[in-house]
């Protein structure tokens, strides 16, 4: 199975299993090694304040695999974060700790899970997995659904209705500051992509402002803490293990938790499909500057237009504001996706978002109004777009992808990418390949 890691403008493609970011490249193999010396891998018990937990009990996944419910049962007995690799269902464990408070959780209790995620796909796709695996209700919260003008009642209304809220981290932190969530009304506090939690990233923020400041008081209401890492350090420029060592005991004091993965690497082997690092480099040729110039003065046009139409309309202060960020948003993905992937990138993301039938985005706090200006705004982009496309209805760019970038259709960076698959596709066609990109 092949597997493709593809690093933003840097555009580094890697055979290897899903991963943000390459962690063996900098050195943690040997910070596991140094744990495992140090015996941290094997988790002592960590006495934590979470009350109920003497009543729990687990609720494995009949598919559990062996590794998930060794962790599980450290999970449920102290604060955790499990350090696996990507696609080795660290999302899986999670699930089945909320199942084992989901006791605790069924309304009319006061009680609630929130499930902290980086970004807002992962909102829904996390959101889709424990709604699959539990009977849990599920609420989903991002900023662009207008939160950051929600009131007491409102959230008293969520809390109410929710037993498992899944969210950005900005939105708790918020909630929190406002007191409209408290920390110690929530049982279960997981955090996906854990290592992120430094400096002011709101994960830290979430720790130090609150968790930490509940624990120091001996407030015995305190969540459980669940961590989810395919890597638990940040460590670029760096290669001493003592380095590394350190970022993880920070992480683990920041999140008052004990990092749990699995002893040998011979476990996980049995399910996931290892594979090593390949890097390819590309030569950077910029689209042509006419067409460059011509496409983006185009949008920039478009965006002054409707945001003109915009202020003339007579939606609400919410709506209005979410209605701007949304074409802002926008704009600026439509010219990411012209400088660093081509026209024709450009122009497929605008016809994927003009279909009525694809709910690519929820539109949040947009009504009517809002909704159609913003569609508007993509049905011209797409009109931009076109104007620089082979004409309908044989639309193609494959036929010679060389003459593709020259004309600016195509970025070199796909013409990187897609030079590894045809290697990729002559070897073996019955091979897998996912993406991952930094934007």
């Amino acid at each position: 199975m092949v597997h493709y890691t593809w690093y933003g403008i840097n555009c580094r493609f890697e055979n290897k299993q899903i991963f943000s970011y390459t962690p063996l490249e900098f050195g943690v193999d040997l910070v596991i090694e140094e744990a495992k010396k140090k015996k941290a891998i094997t988790m002592d018990p960590m006495e934590v304040n979470s009350s109920g937990t003497q009543e729990l009990y687990t609720d494995p996944l009949p598919f559990a695999r062996s590794y998930q419910m060794e962790a599980l049962e450290k999970a449920i007995k102290q604060n955790t974060i499990v350090f696996l690799e990507t696609g080795s269902g660290k999302t899986l464990i999670a699930i089945m700790l909320l199942r084992s408070y989901a006791y605790f959780l069924r309304k009319p209790s006061p009680y609630i899970a929130v499930f902290l995620v980086p970004t807002v796909v992962l909102v829904t796709q996390q959101a889709e997995a424990v709604e699959k695996h539990t009977d849990l209700k599920v609420g989903k919260y991002w900023g662009e659904m207008g939160v950051d003008y929600w009131d007491a009642a409102t959230w008293k209304q969520q809390k109410e209705e929710y037993e498992v809220l899944v969210m950005t981290p900005m939105i708790l932190l918020d909630a929190l500051r406002h007191s409209f969530l408290r920390l110690d009304m929530i049982k279960v506090l997981i955090f996906d992509e854990c290592h992120n939690a430094r400096g002011r990233y709101p994960y830290a923020c979430i720790m130090t402002e609150f968790y930490h400041r509940l624990l120091q008081s001996n407030n015995s209401q305190l969540p459980r803490i669940f961590g989810m890492t395919a890597s638990p350090i940040k460590a670029k420029g760096s290669s001493i293990a003592s380095t590394y060592w350190q970022q993880i005991s920070d992480l683990e004091n920041l999140m008052n938790s004990k990092v749990y993965t699995v002893e040998s690497e011979s476990v996980l082997a049995k399910f996931i499909p290892f594979s090593t690092t390949k890097l390819k480099i590309y030569e950077h040729v910029d689209i042509p500057n006419a067409i460059l110039n011509s496409v983006r003065n185009g949008l920039v046009h478009l965006r002054l237009k409707h945001e003109t139409a915009l202020e003339a309309s007579n939606l609400k202060e919410s709506a209005t504001e979410s209605t701007r960020k949304k074409i802002s948003k926008l704009f600026l993905t439509f010219l990411f996706c012209l400088e660093e992937l081509g026209v024709w990138f450009a122009f497929k993301a605008a016809e994927s978002l003009s279909c009525e039938e694809i709910e690519l985005f929820t539109w949040g706090n947009l009504d009517i109004s809002g909704e159609t200006i913003v569609r508007d705004f993509i049905s011209d982009a797409l009109k931009v777009f076109s104007n620089h496309v082979p004409a309908a209805p044989w639309r193609s760019i494959g036929d010679d992808i060389y003459a593709s970038k020259d004309a600016g259709y195509l970025s070199s960076k796909v013409i990187c990418l897609i030079e590894a698959l045809l290697q990729y596709r002559s070897v073996n066609t019955h091979d897998e390949c996912f993406f991952v990109t930094s934007s």
